[in-house]
């Protein structure tokens, strides 16, 4: 027989009275909230994003750039309409109204279209411009585009007194396939920059040129990889994955050895894989490979 204790009961009722029930009713309005929400919101276009990026406050306007870039990067339905695309055109040129943030976003937004009038645009964009992030942007924009005929405007960048350019110029130039830029990436491979002198090196491999070879050696040594100041593991592996990638594309016999030896010894999975790749493109069966390497 339990004793009824009328002290604990009220002091129960009391309980649940001020905490329990109350909170229970204000997660039902959250989720009643949330509901007609959902149900009720309505999907931005690329018509009322550019709307908003007109009107919008300049605090908010690059929040809707970057929607309107995310969107048509994700391919989610958005309609590319002639008009849209000469409104981001316009947004991208108008350096007066718009701040640099903005007119990136409007930058990576103008790449997703396929339009012929995009390249003139952003060559024409790039040569006016004078924002260091918005460079960046249209150098970038570029290469998704593989603009080929963008190379005048790219190579003076390799020449920057800014870092960043510097590194976005010469490794867009690699994806041009542009054989011309070549000779202009050459020097880079002397910087005192790891990332200039990396990003020139592969992409001097992707253009067929042998001057790559000795840097690309130097990406693959993991040891001198792990000397280099706020070097990762993953960062490390990447270094190598792309290195071993650009020795196999200049099918040099010299790298033969050391591309065996990595498919059989390195620790890393991906760097091993990469390496049986190259092997593999460079035309021969991997066992005699092996050993002609032994």
């Amino acid at each position: 027989m339990v004793d009824f204790d009328p002290k604990r009961d009220s002091g129960r009722k009391l309980f649940y009275g001020l905490f329990i029930f109350p909170l229970l009713i204000a997660v039902g309005m959250a989720v009643l909230l949330c509901t007609v929400v959902l149900l009720t919101g309505e999907a931005e276009t690329p018509e009322s994003l550019i709307t908003a990026i007109k009107t919008g406050s300049p605090s908010k306007r690059w929040q809707k750039a970057f929607e309107l870039s995310n969107e048509l990067n994700q391919g989610r339905g958005m309609i590319r309409t002639s008009g849209v695309m000469k409104e981001v055109i316009h947004i991208l040129k108008n350096r007066k109204e718009y701040d640099a943030r903005t007119r990136s976003y409007m930058a990576m937004a103008l790449s997703r279209f396929g339009d012929p009038e995009v390249i003139p645009a952003l060559r024409d964009a790039l040569r006016e411009e004078t924002e260091t992030d918005v460079k960046l942007y249209l150098i970038w924009a570029l290469g998704v585009k593989q603009a080929k005929e963008s190379t005048a405007e790219i190579v003076p960048f390799l020449q920057s007194s800014e870092q960043e350019l510097q590194k976005m110029a010469a490794y867009v130039l690699g994806s041009l396939q542009d054989p011309k830029a070549a000779l202009a990436l050459e020097p880079l491979l002397q910087s005192e920059v790891q990332d200039v002198r990396w990003n020139a090196a592969l992409s001097l491999a992707r253009l067929g040129s042998p001057a790559a070879y000795d840097e690309l050696l130097k990406m693959t040594d993991r040891k001198t990889l792990a000397s280099y100041p706020g070097m990762t593991e993953n960062k490390i592996e990447q270094i190598m994955v792309n290195a071993v990638k650009a020795l196999g594309l200049l099918k040099k016999k010299e790298s033969v050895s050391l591309l065996v030896d990595l498919a059989d010894h390195d620790k890393s999975l991906k760097v091993r894989e990469a390496a049986m790749q190259a092997l593999k493109y460079q035309n021969e069966s991997f066992q005699p490979l092996k050993e002609l390497a032994a």
